[in-house]
């Protein structure tokens, strides 16, 4: 708000025209951009403000905040790096396969295709014997119709021929499938001791990939502490700092010092000095004391 500005406001309150919210909105927006010149203003200049004796406070303390929030934050570097290489170690344990655990798995694998080869066989047997107990009732059945109706001889032993050879191929058929019984035992044996070997191998990574995710959690919690101590050690350095911005954007027209100091920033401080004017204006239209 410039004086003239100010004037007419001050005429149009006189005559009931008060616009007290806007002055109120006014004066609080000003505040904030005061508040951030006053920050900024600190930041740029605090390492040069040794010698005023009125800021002696602030320009000590905040050399001995930034030295430890450099440090800080040193630290946190360095331990995101362990992080991330902590990570990519555990990713690598994770999905490394060492050629013991490779040859495990490929006589899974061959394992799993000899026990599928079997079934597939058993089955097939199982088929043929229904088949040849189906047939073989029908030979029974037809032997004992020729038997009575008295065939011929050679008819008669030519069925009894077929039955043989049908129970011939039955016994056959039977040891076969007790061969493939105890192969498919035997498969699953073997596949049983296959899985816990793997079982093995996987569960020497996961003890690996347990204790570097110990040093994970406890990085990951110096880490958190840290982020909050830097929090902590940033709000106090920008308070700091803006009073400085404060101190010296007030006392550079009263303060040699503060005037030589300030001198390149000088239209920010120009910009300070109006603002708290315009405040000051909104201040007293909005009744403000």
């Amino acid at each position: 708000m410039t004086s003239t500005s100010y004037y007419f406001a001050l005429i149009a309150k006189s005559f009931g025209l008060e616009r007290r919210n806007k002055r109120v909105l006014e004066a609080s927006s000003e505040m904030s951009l005061l508040r951030e010149a006053e920050y900024h203003l600190g930041l740029v200049l605090w390492e040069k403000i040794e010698p005023i004796e009125e800021l002696s406070v602030e320009y000590w303390n905040l050399r001995k905040q930034m030295k430890g929030f450099t440090e800080m934050r040193k630290k946190m570097d360095e331990l995101n790096e362990q992080l991330t290489e902590l990570q990519l170690q555990r990713a690598e344990i994770l999905n490394s396969e060492n050629p013991e655990q490779l040859e495990v798995e490929m006589q899974r694998s061959q394992l799993m295709l000899y026990m599928e080869k079997l079934t597939n066989e058993r089955d097939m047997v199982l088929r043929r014997a229904k088949e040849l107990r189906r047939v073989h009732e029908g030979l029974l059945t037809k032997i004992e119709v020729i038997k009575r109706d008295k065939y011929p001889e050679e008819k008669i032993i030519e069925v009894e021929q077929s039955i043989d050879d049908l129970k011939k191929e039955f016994r056959a058929l039977k040891l076969r499938r007790q061969e493939l019984a105890e192969a498919l035992d035997q498969g699953d044996r073997d596949i049983d001791e296959n899985e816990k070997k793997l079982a093995a191998f996987k569960q020497v990574k996961r003890d690996e990939a347990a204790l570097i995710f110990q040093e994970l959690g406890l990085i990951n919690r110096e880490l958190s502490q840290l982020r909050s101590e830097v929090g902590s050690v940033e709000s106090e350095i920008r308070q700091l700092q803006s009073e400085v911005g404060r101190y010296i954007s007030r006392y550079t027209k009263r303060n040699p010092v503060c005037n030589k100091i300030a001198k390149p920033e000088r239209a920010m401080v120009e910009v300070m000095r109006m603002l708290r004017i315009s405040i000051s204006m909104n201040r007293k239209l909005a009744d403000f004391k």
